[in-house]
Parts: structure tokens; C-alpha cells; sequence
């Protein structure tokens, strides 16, 4: 499976909608599993995200707006996505608006991918760089992490130019030491069996700080 894209726009987590998030993405989870579409329906997931909400912040704002009625959404939803998504991710998406629950996508997309990731015995690891890295760098990156928590990774790039320190890498809702983030950016003039054995033992020593 491809490598999930980062949304342009920063969602921020906080508890109250990371909880709704994480209760409609297990029922999505789980009724996209029954009807054999998961990877489906991640794609089409993050194809709103990324291909929609991000483009036409409108069309976001009236969907969250309390104002707009319920009836008026599923309207909304039924022109803008019936016949182009699966019916479980249309349906998923109508009852959001039942319950006034549109403002969460964002949240309940992140949760979905992280859900659907550990089901799938893989941990998705945040990598942001001043710069972007190439791709040996990226490969070199991934398979350090994968050794260091004995799990297969996979990395959401992104590129910030005002980061200072060099990199930044989130797993989940903790931020580890840069000083760490450096040395793995630095995985590739190392000796690979060296590296990683630092890397095991740096993981125990990680300061949370998100």
C-alpha cells in the first residue's frame, strides 16, 4: 500500500474531538472491513481531505456550520459525492451530518489511518524536515524506525523551511528529542547494525513532548 499522504492543512487534536474521532473511525473501520473496501475507502477518505476540504475551505466551513441543517448537508454530500464513493463511505459521511459530527472529518480521517495502520501491524511515524529528503534518505529513515519499534513503518513526510534542528518526528501524540531525529537523518553514513542498536536504546530514553 502506498504511503498515506499528509493533509496540507495541520489538523489539531484536541481530546474532545480526538475521542469522537477515534468512535466514528472504528465503526467506518469496521464497516468498510465487512464490505471488503478498506483500502477503498482510505483513498477515498483521504482524497477529501486532501482533494476537497483542503481546496475548498466553503465547501468545509458549510458543512461544519451548525446554521445549515442537516437535510441541506445531505444534499450537499449527495451532489457532490454520490456515484463517486463507495456507499459505505457516503453513508459514513451522512451520518456525520445526523449528528452534527462533520466538524470532526479531519480528525476522524487521522484516527481511521492510524486505526487501520495498527490493525495492520504497521505505525505510522511523522517525519518533518526543513528541506525535503531524497529518497535514500527516506528508505535509510524507515527502515531504522522500523527496527526501533519492531514494527513496519510508514513515514507522512512533510517540509517545513523554518524548522530549525533539522528534523522533527511524531509518533502518535509524542514529539521525540531532535537530537534523535538528527542522528536518523544520519542513518545513511552510519553502520547500519550500530545505528539501530543506538536507535533501540534512544527510544527508552525518549522525552514525550507534545
Amino acid at each position: 500500500m502506498a504511503e498515506p499522504e499528509a493533509p496540507k492543512h495541520e489538523t489539531t487534536l484536541d481530546t474532545g474531538k480526538q475521542q469522537v474521532g477515534e468512535v466514528y473511525a472504528a465503526s467506518l473501520l469496521k464497516a468498510a472491513e465487512n464490505a471488503g473496501e478498506t483500502s477503498l475507502v482510505l483513498a477515498e477518505f483521504q482524497s477529501l481531505v486532501v482533494d476537497v476540504l483542503d481546496e475548498k475551505p466553503q465547501l468545509e466551513s458549510m458543512l461544519s456550520s451548525p446554521r445549515i441543517t442537516h437535510r441541506e448537508k445531505e444534499a450537499i454530500i449527495d451532489k457532490a459525492f454520490q456515484g463517486k464513493v463507495t456507499k459505505t463511505f457516503l453513508n459514513f459521511l451522512k451520518v456525520l451530518s445526523k449528528h452534527g459530527r462533520l466538524d470532526c472529518l479531519r480528525v476522524t480521517f487521522v484516527c481511521f489511518r492510524e486505526q487501520m495502520l495498527t490493525q495492520q501491524g504497521q505505525l505510522e511515524v511523522q517525519v518533518t524536515t526543513a528541506t525535503e529528503l531524497d529518497q535514500a534518505t527516506q528508505e535509510s529513515m524507515k527502515a531504522a524506525l522500523s527496527a526501533a519499534f519492531d514494527k513496519t513503518v510508514e513515514l507522512v513526510l512533510k517540509v517545513d523551511p523554518q524548522l530549525i534542528g533539522g528534523s522533527l518526528i511524531r509518533v502518535g501524540d509524542t514529539v521525540y528529542d531532535s537530537s534523535v531525529a538528527n542522528r536518523l537523518e544520519r542513518v545513511r553514513e552510519s553502520a547500519k547494525d550500530n545505528t539501530i542498536r543506538e536507535i533501540r536504546l534512544a527510544t527508552s530514553r525518549f522525552t514525550a513532548d507534545a
